[in-house]
């Protein structure tokens, strides 16, 4: 028998705001903290904000680290155990009638776009005042957009393609070829840019970037590493390069995204 929970089981604080169309929760989880199996009686689509855990998936382990989008179908069994040295801070929306239609498919994956969209909706809910809830309902939707379509490329992916792309989300951090990824997949490098495309909405490049920007978001969260460090550290070629494609992405200088994870905090908890 299928066991559902709401989704803030477990959090040992929880912010929740009912706009239309959608449930919108800011959840706060204890390092080290287990969650045997459950399900959510409606579809739910979250973003980790800070720290991450290890989970079960339809029966497949993974891992949700700072930036992760995942989209649990209504119903899908899934069990979590959070990071022993940081917990994780997570923003979760389920979208309830006609929207809840638009992303009910697994997945799971880094979306810089989508870690950018949850920290303004964190940082509305941290300081809320009378437009609050139209910001909350249009970021919302922003959300249910890329997890539609994250959804709808994942169900698509050929395996050559999936392999490409792990190639890419693997190695970021040293210098990749295109010639070098096609010749591994076994297909020619047009073939590769072409699909890559259609698949994935975005260039490989422009792939490869956003995966080193989300690996630079989770070392800014959880270190105090020079951020000149972590450009290199990641693949960028000096920290300028990071600070241009980390504004284009996620809205806000390295310096500054640091800051503001550091000054957010959740208000009193009115789940």
């Amino acid at each position: 028998m299928t066991v559902e929970m709401p989704v803030s089981l477990g959090a040992r604080r929880s912010v929740r705001r009912e706009i239309p169309g959608f449930g919108v929760r800011w959840l706060d989880f204890a390092p080290a903290l287990s969650l045997p199996f459950h399900a959510h009686a409606q579809v739910c689509i979250a973003v980790v904000l800070h720290g991450g855990f290890d989970g079960i998936w339809g029966g497949r382990a993974g891992t949700a680290s700072s930036g992760t989008l995942i989209v649990e179908p209504a119903g899908e069994l899934h069990a979590n155990r959070f990071f022993a040295g940081s917990g994780a801070q997570v923003v979760a929306i389920q979208p309830v009638g006609e929207l809840a239609r638009g992303a009910d498919r697994a997945t799971r994956g880094a979306r810089p776009d989508a870690l950018g969209v949850a920290w303004r909706m964190a940082a509305e809910m941290s300081r809320p005042d009378d437009v609050t809830p139209i910001a909350l309902e249009g970021l919302s939707l922003e959300l249910l957009a890329i997890a539609s379509r994250a959804g709808r490329s994942a169900e698509r992916l050929a395996g050559w393609l999936t392999r490409a792309t792990e190639i890419v989300d693997e190695q970021y951090a040293r210098p990749l070829a295109l010639s070098v990824i096609a010749a591994e997949v076994g297909v020619h490098p047009v073939h590769l840019a072409r699909s890559f495309r259609a698949r994935h909405g975005r260039s490989v490049g422009a792939h490869l970037r956003a995966v080193r920007v989300h690996r630079a978001a989770e070392r800014l969260a959880r270190s105090d590493e020079p951020i000149a460090e972590i450009a290199l550290a990641v693949g960028f070629s000096d920290q300028s390069h990071l600070n241009r494609w980390f504004v284009r992405l996620l809205g806000a200088t390295p310096a500054a995204y640091r800051r503001q994870l550091r000054g957010l905090t959740l208000p009193e908890a009115r789940d």
